[in-house]
């Protein structure tokens, strides 16, 4: 096992836009809100991706 490189947070197009040659599928992010369980508090369905792209312009 490895230790974790905080990858876990972020979404899968988020993921591979870190790669050479894909920078632009952070423009396909579709995680940019957290969506929580409907009838429950606290807990999530989908977070959102935490990726530092989608920061800067975050409300929620």
């Amino acid at each position: 096992m490895t230790a974790a490189t905080g990858t876990d947070s972020l979404s899968a197009e988020c993921t591979v836009a870190r790669e050479p040659g894909y920078g632009d599928m952070h423009a396909w992010c579709r995680q940019t809100k957290d969506v929580p369980l409907p009838h429950s508090t606290g807990i999530l369905l989908v977070a959102r991706c935490r990726c530092s792209c989608h920061r800067a312009g975050s409300t929620s």
